[in-house]
């Protein structure tokens, strides 16, 4: 726990030191272990320091050694504020039925939020939590473990994967994860399988239909794939063709890399503040005297009291804000390069199907231009190249007889 903190909840007082010998009682002080800070001269005859509530009733011997003496400026710390509350017994009843108020109130749990859900509606994921005992003005130790909720509510609600509950103050969180379902394909006509894209073909299985192409074919954007007619001029049916068609496709990017590139580093230097929490209020008890940091990255750990497995509305949480600096990097144009390329794979594998292969990768032109690498990529990837389109009506009439000539 931090010193302060410490110097706070055991009580201090601030104490002004008359007398020729302050730095000779200081060290007898040091050399009893009494501990002392914030010592400051003040003259000639004296000078003034902070010392503990418990040490400060040691003090009458060093002052009859060294003939100092003491007058105090200031006290502070928690027992001094529990004495002026001993003395105001109104002040004192009115701050403990608060404080017991607060308990009160903060044992209850006065919302509960669900994220996630997209099909899923709302109330019915309400309902199910519910009969689980979770609704707003429940109390809290009347609930069930949060992973025992979530466990009960994953059984219950149709087509999730996951559930999480999480308990923060007076607020449950409900989190849905959803399962992924396949759409029902269900087509409307008969229909070809055609090529999405210009390329080349490297594997076709009809499961259904005539392939119109083989492995090798070079097709075009809109060539047919697989046949959804069967049969010949005289007896034909369409039906929906039905299969796997892979090939290779070229895409080419341009992409450009700054030479120098920026990040956030940490210094080493921290600093930290300690709040106490009482419910969902906090009051920062150290560090307003501080300098903040120009750049600096926060981030707070909170632990709250507990008594067996009753969490009490009382805690304290450290802040630490840690230094941070920009700095630059500058890269090679070989390292420039390895990041454009990684870039531009990357962005073409989001844009692809998940079952998409990229086979090569080439550096076509490679320039440098105000402070740049400029890179022009050609990407091979395999693919799947088969998409649905409907059968047209006259690709099903007969065809005429041409007149003789």
């Amino acid at each position: 726990m931090n010193s302060q903190l410490i110097r706070f909840i055991r009580g201090y007082v601030i104490i002004g030191v008359n007398g020729p010998s302050f730095e000779q009682l200081i060290n007898r002080l040091v050399h009893a272990n009494i501990t002392v800070w914030n010592i400051r001269r003040k003259g000639n005859a004296g000078g003034e320091c902070h010392i503990s509530l418990a040490d400060f009733f040691r003090l009458k011997r060093y002052l009859r050694e060294t003939g100092c003496r003491i007058r105090i400026k200031g006290r502070f710390g928690l027992p001094f504020m529990l004495d002026k509350l001993g003395r105001r017994k109104s002040f004192a009843i009115g701050a403990a039925a608060f404080v017991l108020g607060m308990y009160m109130l903060s044992s209850l749990v006065w919302s509960v939020e669900v994220t996630g859900n997209e099909k899923l509606p709302e109330e019915q994921i309400i309902q199910a939590a519910k009969q689980q005992g979770v609704f707003p003005l429940q109390w809290k130790f009347r609930l069930q473990d949060q992973g025992t909720i979530a466990d009960q509510l994953a059984r219950t609600l149709p087509n999730v994967s996951w559930v999480g509950v999480e308990l923060q103050g007076t607020k449950l969180t409900i989190r849905v994860v959803e399962a992924t379902v396949p759409d029902q394909r269900i087509p409307q006509s008969p229909r070809h399988l055609v090529s999405a894209a210009d390329g080349v073909i490297t594997r076709i299985i009809a499961d259904r239909g005539v392939p119109q192409v083989g492995v090798n074919s070079r097709v075009k954007e809109g060539d047919i794939l697989i046949s959804g007619i069967l049969g010949n001029e005289e007896n034909r049916e369409a039906v929906v063709a039905e299969g796997e068609v892979r090939g290779l496709v070229w895409y080419e990017y341009k992409v450009q890399v700054p030479i120098v590139r920026q990040h956030e580093t940490l210094t080493g230097n921290e600093r930290k503040e300690f709040h106490l929490i009482l419910g969902n209020r906090s009051l920062q008890l150290t560090g307003y005297w501080e300098e903040p940091f120009a750049n600096e990255r926060t981030a707070a750990e909170r632990k709250q009291l507990q008594i067996g497995k009753w969490s009490l509305p009382i805690g304290w949480m450290v802040e630490n804000h840690q230094e941070t600096v920009v700095q630059e990097e500058k890269l090679t144009p070989g390292e420039a390069a390895q990041i454009g390329v990684a870039n531009a794979r990357a962005d073409l594998m989001a844009k692809l199907h998940g079952d998409a292969v990229i086979e090569q990768e080439k550096i076509l032109q490679a320039s440098s231009d105000n402070g740049k690498v400029i890179l022009q990529i050609l990407f091979e990837a395999e693919i799947d190249l088969a998409v649905e389109r409907p059968i047209l009506a006259e690709e099903l009439a007969p065809k005429k007889d041409e007149p003789p000539r």
